[in-house]
């Protein structure tokens, strides 16, 4: 479990980066609404928009859109597989008793 969540953390930080390059030193596009000036705010963003969460006070602008809409799916996708994962997992090592015994 913990090791998922390090995983999502990582590639949240994956996307700051790239967010950050794409703005900085690209300028592909920027980002409207509240200020982008330190770290912490490109990893606020990238977590809202990874986690589909889509609260709407940071907008990117120009082509940044593309990337933020890739991280969206991306977020999307391996959420829903830790998910299904932890789920498989479980299922393989704890030993579910039935709640109602089949009648024959």
């Amino acid at each position: 479990m913990s090791l998922l969540f390090v995983t999502h953390l990582l590639q949240i930080g994956l996307f700051v980066g790239g967010f950050w390059i794409a703005e900085a030193l690209l300028q592909i596009g920027g980002f409207e609404g509240a200020a982008m000036a330190r770290p912490l705010d490109y990893l606020y963003f990238s977590a809202v928009i990874y986690t589909s969460l889509g609260i709407g006070n940071i907008v990117p602008t120009g082509h940044l859109r593309f990337l933020v809409g890739v991280e969206a799916l991306n977020g999307l996708l391996l959420i829903a597989w830790s998910a299904s994962f932890l789920f498989a997992t479980m299922n393989r090592l704890w030993d579910w008793q039935p709640c109602v015994e089949p009648e024959d």
